[in-house]
């Protein structure tokens, strides 16, 4: 793909790499031979993994890329981006040393005019090390880490070529406050509102330029919505200018979560002959936001409680190495989700995601790289320089609400982790970002004197007795935020909001139960500017060879029932045209056999619910009401469930038993009509449905009107497979690294998925595509699940699944 006007052009560079896992001396020269390595595209990770990995693959890898330098590109700027590469990069050119970049999580680029031979082929060469590093962010040994970071050239990789009279890259300029284009607001109101703009013109000729700045804003459909020129400035050679203009917009279309209004900032540098040298288009979002303890958190002047989740950026098999489809697929599911906020953790994330949240209309806090460590010297050095670049690179974003200058649980003091070490983190932001729209947020557990680092957006603290989140008098004259809740506050390392998508369906009500009474515990905090669960996608462990199963979504992107309860949580009334939106209701049940009475729990954002078995209604009800109460014993992790003996505690982590009280009830759902009055829609709760083999409907009415229906049906023995891909949005792209999920669910005759059947499932492809991870695999509570990866060619594609005793299922379809 080649993005281009008249004066920039700026090319994909993913294509065509040569890549081998393992260091070969000599490989950075320009006649180098390849044979043995693999042609690869990008995004690209060093080494499929396992879905279970036990320390992915750390070492030295290396990617080479020839290309062609067109003649028609003498005398213009040749800078090659990296959006990031992990996490120790060093790259040469036509055999010649250009740099070594420390740090895996933020773009770096050349220049590389001066190094390539127009008209000819060119090589550029890049060895990678992802082993072990105390001195780059995250420090911290993977073996001790809690996540993982995996490796390679993991994001895009872009050709930039332009004229000598240019914008320039904001991170690639290296000023406080400066480079590129920098775009702010004031007086922003539904009336009006002032765009201010800062443009950052480099001057590289050999001789001066008579410069002008033409900058313009259109809306969604291209129409010039305001527009202002500046004065022409002499800028001479090899000197740049900063040019400073407004533009009133009136009646502005702001951004918010609900409505995410987005327009683009059209830049045009014009030289005294009155030739358009560059042009650049910035996207942006109109708004303003402040926190404060009374007001809580606003944008554009209204108050919003902040519904928040985390995300690591981690995929099965793949690790880190998404295409920008996949980022918006994710951001998508999250929205859907109902969450307006995600906290990038614990680093930043794609530009592709950041894309899509501001299309999606996802609020974030970006995080510096780290986690639980800090060094004196050159990490925190790369530390300091991290906040300045994800700063450059992100400012413009509308979706980015706060920047987390603190490094993620760095208490220990004598690892650097000081208050004075903090506060320079923190003045480092607002001296990149001036102004009241600049928000740093970081932990206050481990500050001697918060008020003297003075982050703007205090994370509440941890108390160890009750299990919470407290924000204590450590900064009473600011709102706290929980960035994290839900886990670990449940048993630690064994909590029970750790629950598989497979484990059933009273494991997954628990879970479900564990995070609506913590976000209840939550918005019953006056002060709380909002919250964030951990997590919202199951991911891989640094330190554990097991995906961590806290998500509302597991690691193949499939839904558990505490996702519905979050989805219930957004407002029926607001309608967006890119997402599943408005009145929902799901039932958190499989309707199997059962011998009691049932308890039904049902989500929904709808005034109330009828439950109907078989057709025939088992009640109305209203939301839940009931009142607020301690949880009870959850420290021990799986022995929360403390009427169990030891030997059914034993038998309750491998899933074979229910707990049960004296009586032999089952007593692991907790749902008891409590617990929810500080929720914005509490759930719905059915006490004694009698079990019928059959269909279990719920309906949702809003002032008496039917707007929403879910319908969960007994299932029979399993009968076929069908086949379902998603797509979230993004079809899938030939590019050679785009991706999708593909589901083989297996249904009985009605088409009912079979939550019981663990078939292992094998998938055959032909075409222009390839099976990403392990095949066959086994379906777990009925879906078996691949990761389908595009070829770089267009065409079609045949998708067949087949298991012993069902039916197989083929499904065909073009990818372009």
């Amino acid at each position: 793909m080649q993005c281009s006007n008249l004066s920039r052009i700026t090319q994909n560079f993913n294509r065509d790499w040569m890549f081998i896992l393992e260091d070969k001396s000599g490989a950075e020269q320009k006649q180098f031979p390849t044979e043995g390595w693999e042609s690869v595209c990008l995004p690209h990770t060093p080494k499929i993994e396992s879905l279970h990995v036990d320390l992915h693959y750390q070492g030295l890898c290396w990617y080479r890329k020839r290309f062609l330098a067109d003649e028609a590109y003498k005398g213009k700027k040749l800078y090659i981006e990296f959006e990031a590469a992990m996490h120790e990069a060093h790259v040469w050119i036509n055999g010649t040393f250009k740099l070594v970049h420390k740090g895996g999580y933020l773009p770096f680029m050349i220049d590389i005019t001066e190094d390539v031979e127009f008209g000819a082929e060119n090589v550029i060469a890049i060895r990678l090390d992802n082993r072990n590093n105390g001195a780059i962010p995250p420090g911290k040994p993977l073996e001790s880490l809690d996540f993982s970071y995996f490796g390679g050239l993991y994001r895009n990789v872009k050709l930039h070529i332009m004229d000598k009279l240019h914008v320039t890259d904001a991170v690639y300029a290296g000023k406080p406050a400066g480079g590129g284009v920098f775009v702010k607001y004031s007086n922003v109101s539904k009336a009006a509102a002032t765009v201010e703009i800062q443009t950052h013109v480099l001057n590289e000729h050999e001789n001066g330029k008579d410069v002008k700045v033409v900058t313009s804003i259109l809306d969604k459909q291209g129409r010039i919505v305001g527009t202002t020129e500046s004065l022409i400035v002499s800028v001479t050679a090899n000197g740049d200018h900063i040019f400073a203009q407004m533009i009133t917009l009136t009646n502005p279309q702001l951004w918010q979560p609900d409505h995410p209004h987005m327009y683009t900032l059209l830049t045009e540098i014009i030289d005294g002959d009155g030739r358009t040298a560059d042009e650049l288009r910035t996207p942006i979002g109109i708004r303003t936001i402040s926190f404060s303890k009374s007001n809580g958190f606003m944008i554009n002047g209204e108050r919003l409680v902040i519904r928040g989740t985390n995300r690591h950026q981690q995929y099965p098999y793949i690790g880190n190495a998404a295409s920008n489809n996949a980022q918006y697929r994710d951001a998508l599911k999250l929205k859907e989700g109902g969450f307006n906020f995600v906290r990038l953790g614990h680093y930043p994330q794609a530009p592709a995601f950041l894309d899509a949240c501001d299309e999606l209309g996802l609020m974030t806090v970006e995080p510096v790289p780290g986690w639980q460590y800090c060094e004196v010297g050159e990490f925190q050095e790369i530390v300091k320089q991290n906040i300045r670049d994800m700063i450059r690179r992100d400012r413009n974003h509308p979706c980015m609400i706060m920047w987390e200058v603190s490094l993620n649980e760095t208490y220990n003091r004598r690892q650097g982790a000081t208050d004075e070490f903090f506060r320079e983190c923190h003045l480092i932001a607002h001296e990149e970002y001036p102004g009241d729209q600049m928000n740093t947020s970081g932990d206050t557990i481990g500050r001697l004197d918060p008020a003297y680092v003075n982050y703007d957006v205090p994370y509440t603290m941890w108390e160890d007795s009750n299990l919470s989140r407290p924000l204590e008098d450590v900064l009473p004259d600011k709102g706290g935020f929980d960035r994290e809740y839900g886990d670990y506050e449940f048993g630690g390392h064994e909590s029970t909001s750790r629950v598989p998508r497979g484990a059933g369906e009273q494991k997954l009500l628990l879970q479900a139960w564990n995070y609506q009474w913590s976000l209840n515990r939550n918005r019953g905090n006056r002060w709380s500017l909002g919250d964030a669960s951990w997590v919202g996608i199951d991911h891989n462990r640094g330190c554990y060879p097991r995906v961590a199963e806290c998500g509302a979504l597991d690691t193949f992107r499939l839904p558990k029932y505490v996702y519905y309860f979050y989805q219930s949580q957004r407002r029926p009334d607001v309608i967006h045209d890119q997402i599943d939106s408005g009145p929902m209701v799901f039932i958190a049940n499989e309707w199997t056999e059962r011998v009691s009475p049932a308890k039904i729990v049902v989500y929904s954002n709808c005034d109330e619910v009828e439950l109907f078995v078989n057709g025939k209604s088992v009640g109305v009800r209203k939301p839940d009401q009931g009142p607020d109460t301690e949880y009870g014993e959850r420290v021990t992790g799986y022995e929360v469930d403390y009427w169990l003996t030891d030997e059914e505690q034993h038998k309750w982590k491998e899933g074979s038993v229910e707990s049960k009280d004296d009586t032999g009830i089952v007593m692991v759902n907790r749902h008891d009509g409590g617990n929810c009055r500080n929720l914005a829609r509490a759930p719905f709760t059915f006490e004694g449905v009698t079990y019928e083999p059959g269909e279990l409907t719920a309906v949702g009415r809003i002032e008496g009107m039917d707007q929403a229906e879910f319908t969960v049906r007994t299932p029979l023995d399993p009968v076929t497979i069908s086949i379902r891909i998603d797509t979230s949005g993004k079809e899938l792209v030939a590019d050679g690294s785009d991706f999708v999920f593909v589901y083989a669910e297996i249904q009985d005759a009605n088409g009912t998925i079979v939550t019981s059947a663990n078939h292992e499932v094998t998938f055959e492809v032909e075409g222009s595509a390839v099976i990403i991870g392990e095949n066959p695999v086994q379906a777990e509570a009925g879906i078996a699940t691949v990761l389908l990866q595009s070829h770089p060619i267009p065409g079609e594609v045949i998708l067949t699944a087949h298991a012993k005793g069902l039916s197989s299922a083929v499904t065909i379809f073009t990818i372009k």
